[in-house]
């Protein structure tokens, strides 16, 4: 929209290899293309990296402000965006994902920034569950604050979360679960191969034991290709430990460190049996989670499997299969589907659902739901 800029007031790790920066990144990227002016800020570790993701937002009317990481730079930061901020003269949108960053933002709007605030719910969203010393009172004053023009919602099963822990809903919000880009996906086809593929973090949260646990009780013709954490060292020794753990044969398990974003689809789930999506029994993964590898898996002509938590149910209906926490459960599920003849799939309707999902589609959403309405 002519004469609008949003503002991303959160410091990115500038490296695709954080699941955060690939959202923000990709999310801004596709919303500028509906002509809307972006500025997102964040610091980098390794020059390559950032210069990567330049590229990729080459032609964009994303503006992008980095430094070398270190403790003042990322203070610099704040400071370079909150003047930009104040001097600019067009109309000004500012999407924070950190409560701190909010109660910054509505400070600035009380004493009279002319300026609409959104905020972004994520896993972190509601840290008083996590963290004693923060008052969940002060958190949903934050939320629920007058002049917070709306909440983002990233997860259907958030706003339920919301709602049951503040007995009432924002009075403006939107839901814009995470993206995928369709095209990257369009080509990936499964195999009958016994291969079981996982792909993402190493969080505690997000249960990888569950998909070693769900091994173990396999045959041996099955197999897992792995791909994640930070691929180094210590990733290693995790997927090692794991596999001693559950005492599996380690010529069954193949850690492909961690695969750039770009190479993802045809290095890591292309030819795989069936994908998995393993979540653990906590808020972050029931509720709070907007699992961008979900989509991904989803655009694939490959079988999904996930926990049937809302996080998962509320996107998916009955678009993949669904499994309880449990490996047992998780287990039989991975054998009926590697025993299931490819005819009898409908990849279709999974990859018609995931295409509802994709940036462009979250950006048009975005765009009518959120910008237009505020402008």
């Amino acid at each position: 929209m002519k004469n609008t800029r949003v503002y991303y007031f959160h410091t990115l790790n500038f490296t695709f290899k954080s699941a955060q920066t690939i959202q923000v990144v990709k999310d801004y990227y596709y919303l500028s293309k509906l002509g809307v002016e972006v500025s997102i800020y964040g610091t980098f570790r390794n020059k390559n990296d950032y210069l990567f993701i330049k590229r990729y937002l080459r032609g964009s009317k994303v503006k992008i402000i980095a430094k070398e990481y270190s403790y003042w730079n990322k203070l610099k930061l704040k400071i370079i965006c909150l003047s930009d901020l104040l001097k600019d003269t067009s109309k000004k949108i500012i999407v924070t994902r950190h409560y701190r960053k909010l109660a910054t933002v509505l400070k600035l709007k009380k004493y009279g920034l002319k300026v609409n605030i959104f905020h972004e719910m994520h896993e972190e969203s509601f840290p008083y569950l996590f963290k004693k010393h923060i008052s969940k009172e002060n958190i949903k004053s934050l939320f629920l604050h007058k002049d917070l023009d709306s909440i983002i919602f990233t997860n259907y099963s958030q706003q339920i979360f919301f709602e049951r822990e503040f007995e009432v809903l924002p009075s403006s919000f939107s839901v814009l679960p995470n993206g995928v880009e369709i095209d990257k996906f369009n080509n990936i086809s499964m195999e009958s191969n016994f291969v079981i593929t996982y792909a993402g973090g190493f969080n505690s949260w997000k249960n990888v034991d569950l998909v070693f646990e769900s091994l173990s009780l396999l045959e041996s013709k099955y197999t897992l290709r792995i791909s994640g954490g930070k691929g180094d060292t210590e990733s290693l020794n995790y997927i090692n430990s794991l596999t001693s753990k559950y005492m599996i044969d380690p010529s069954r398990v193949n850690y492909l460190g961690f695969i750039q974003n770009q190479n993802f689809p045809n290095e890591v789930l292309n030819k795989s049996n069936v994908l998995l999506l393993p979540l653990g029994d906590n808020i972050q993964s029931k509720y709070l989670t907007s699992p961008m590898k979900l989509f991904e898996y989803m655009a694939t002509k490959i079988p999904v499997l996930g926990i049937n938590f809302p996080s998962v149910s509320l996107i998916t209906n009955d678009k993949i299969f669904l499994s309880k926490n449990d490996a047992k459960e998780f287990s039989e599920n991975i054998s009926n589907i590697c025993e299931t003849s490819q005819k009898n799939l409908d990849f279709k309707s999974m990859n018609e659902l995931a295409a509802k999902y994709s940036y462009s589609e979250r950006s048009i959403k975005f765009y009518n739901e959120v910008i237009s309405v505020f402008s």
